[in-house]
């Protein structure tokens, strides 16, 4: 299916849109003819990528917390009030981590379950009821953290894999009245130079890392499965072996992954 087939005049709403993977979801969702409301938490940011993505008659800035269920509920108001209607949410809102489970802080388990678990849930259910009347389409955008636990990622692998059983309840629940939910599981992927994780200290660092895709790949896989309704997406042939070992030969994957020695999901610190 082409995607103008499907996006054309659609309204969604991306999380975590203000740069990165949903960005150029947004970009790639306007080049298919469709209303993009655009979410993150800073609205001098996401109000720049507005202006940058151009067509500002057929997008909307909306600043918003979606952690939050309160600010999740405005967002979605804020769409309904601008064009009547939501057709595709798009669940892309996310941070990640590096740090052994026993030093996590607090601060640091809190933040990977409110970014990449709790916006899902909150902006989802907010959701719910205009994506019924329109018959629309659900999608949760996941690691390939999220199909088996990595040392140095635990937090953020669980909180991912949170999302899978959110997704399959959600495709069982609402699938009768009309609302199709579907899953990706992205490779590491192109960053932007100031994109931050957290330590096992809850501070933000950035951080150099080889990406297996790009952010144009990755978005056009995110916009792919919204328009096929495909229930479930695993990205890269590495990602695909994954899940295949997790599948049929568990104990061989988890003694490989314990035999890295933590290597997998290393990254340097950048330092000014």
């Amino acid at each position: 299916m082409k995607l103008q087939e499907f996006f054309q005049n659609k309204v969604v709403v991306i999380t975590g849109s203000a740069r990165g993977v949903g960005r150029e979801a947004a970009r790639q969702a306007l080049a298919a003819g469709a209303f993009v409301a655009l979410n993150g938490r800073d609205a001098a940011t996401l109000e720049a990528t507005r202006q940058n993505l151009g067509q500002t008659g057929r997008t909307l800035a909306v600043a918003a917390d979606v952690s939050i269920p309160s600010e999740a509920q405005y967002l979605m108001a804020a769409v309904l009030a601008a064009w009547g209607r939501v057709d595709v949410l798009i669940n892309n809102a996310g941070l990640s981590m590096r740090g052994e489970f026993a030093d996590l802080s607090p601060t640091t388990i809190k933040t990977m379950i409110d970014a990449n678990l709790l916006t899902a849930v909150w902006a989802t259910q907010a959701a719910l009821p205009a994506l019924r009347l329109s018959q629309g389409r659900v999608l949760f955008v996941s690691s390939l953290a999220g199909v088996r636990g990595f040392p140095g990622v635990s937090l953020y692998s669980a909180a991912k894999m949170a999302l899978t059983a959110l997704q399959q309840s959600l495709r069982a629940e609402e699938g009768p009245r009309g609302v199709t939910a579907s899953l990706v599981h992205l490779a590491f992927t192109e960053n932007d130079p100031e994109k931050t994780v957290l330590g096992a200290d809850g501070r933000p660092f950035q951080h150099h890392r080889r990406w297996s895709m790009t952010q144009q790949r990755a978005a056009t896989a995110l916009l792919k499965a919204v328009a096929t309704g495909k229930e479930r997406t695993v990205l890269t042939a590495q990602g695909r072996a994954l899940v295949w070992g997790q599948c049929w030969f568990p104990g061989l994957l988890d003694w490989f992954v314990r035999s890295s020695g933590g290597k997998l999901h290393q990254v340097e610190e950048k330092h000014p």
